[in-house]
């Protein structure tokens, strides 16, 4: 893909032999394979008897005890998999896996098409165990995203080939089981301009009147389900909020850590502070890199699809307000892609393999912060590289 180094074979064997290792040593040690789907199997067959599924203790039996989940999804998402729960969970758990099975040969297809990835064991073993194996842990927690961002891969293949009301069609379904996939809307706008934001607002109206109507079908779980989303039943739960990663995360966390505070249950600032603080940053960054892909130079250039992408993708996990790491499935293949044309020689360190250096940090630090500071630093160097008109990346 971008290296030839034995160094680098070596400590990416090493690397999947630890994963190997770790994710055998947890299942050993008590913990449940594919987790997450057993929380979706419950919640499905819960919600198919007539019952409300939110709660730690909605499922009876059904959940094992050791999964400490509760049932997060929309009403409009239960009506679509409710019939799940009318299989066996073993028959249930094998069906999920093969739509994961799909969903990854899906993400490869089109990492084949769109950003020319060769399909050699090196570059295959790069993309599954980058930034703490991101892909392989993704396929055994069996959370529902791998599988939706297979059909968001589709969807990046659609506007490839200018197929956008298929890509609008794709993000609509999609966020109809996680809402903040609408996010994905900001690609089209991307490659296309003030011009998409006509499609971009028929398809929130779309979800928005879709949602409303099951509002209206059971207004009881629709306000259970806002409950769940904020935070009611968090006192049962492991504190969510201090798990994953992302820009709203670390804007609540931050000024704890600056105070050296380390264990905390609630946010510094208010919720609105919050959110003023993540709208303002989030902005900023999503106009400045609009205004630097609309630059002729990028624009008239063969990459400029592949920069859209890319840094849309980017932007995205910027707004995405809690990050966690099935977050960053087609983050992977498009940070390795902006790694790759970056001009070294404009940054003056040709002394050594700076491709190799990153790769090296891509494999061995697991630290679940680490992604996102990569996503913010290239963010911030392609805005200066633009601004300032450094000719730091090669288009």
């Amino acid at each position: 893909m971008i290296y030839k180094s034995r160094f680098l074979d070596i400590v990416l064997i090493i690397i999947s032999f630890y994963s190997l290792y770790f994710i055998v040593h947890k299942f050993l040690g008590g913990k449940v394979p594919f987790w997450d789907f057993h929380i979706i199997y419950c919640q499905s067959k819960t919600f198919l008897l007539g019952n409300i599924p939110y709660g730690l203790n909605a499922h009876g039996d059904c959940l094992d005890p050791r999964i400490t989940l509760t049932a997060n999804f929309s009403p409009s998402t239960l009506e679509i998999l409710k019939y799940i729960g009318s299989l066996n969970i073993k028959t249930a758990n094998f069906f999920w896996v093969f739509l994961e099975i799909i969903s990854f040969f899906l993400i490869f297809f089109v990492l084949k098409e769109t950003f020319k990835f060769n399909y050699g064991w090196r570059n295959f073993f790069l993309i599954l165990f980058s930034f703490g194996s991101i892909f392989f842990f993704s396929f055994f927690s069996g959370n529902i995203s791998v599988i939706l961002y297979g059909f968001l891969a589709i969807g990046v293949y659609f506007l490839q080939k200018k197929l956008f009301n298929y890509y609008y069609i794709t993000v609509l379904f999609v966020s109809l089981f996680k809402f903040y996939y609408l996010t994905f809307l900001l690609l089209p706008f991307y490659i296309l301009g003030w011009k998409s934001l006509r499609n971009i607002l028929v398809s929130i109206i779309l979800f928005s009147v879709i949602q409303y109507f099951f509002y209206v079908k059971d207004p009881d779980l629709t306000i259970a389900f806002f409950d769940v989303i904020q935070g009611k039943y968090q006192d049962d739960l492991p504190i969510r909020f201090l798990t994953g990663t992302g820009l709203y995360s670390i804007i609540e966390k931050m000024p704890w850590i600056f105070l050296g505070i380390n264990n905390f249950e609630n946010s510094f600032f208010s919720l609105q502070i919050n959110l003023f603080i993540w709208f303002i940053i989030s902005i900023t960054i999503f106009l400045s890199i609009f205004y630097c892909l609309n630059k002729e130079k990028i624009k008239n250039s063969n990459n400029h699809f592949l920069f859209c992408i890319s840094y849309g993708i980017l932007v995205i996990n910027l707004l995405i307000p809690r990050l966690v790491s099935y977050d960053l499935i087609l983050t992977v293949p498009a940070l390795f892609y902006l790694l790759n044309q970056i001009n070294f020689k404009n940054l003056h360190i040709d002394r050594f393999k700076p491709k190799i250096f990153f790769i090296f940090l891509f494999l061995v630090l697991f630290d679940h912060h680490f992604p996102f500071l990569i996503i913010i630093s290239l963010l911030t160097l392609f805005i200066y590289s633009e601004f300032y008109k450094k000719n730091i990346f090669i288009y």
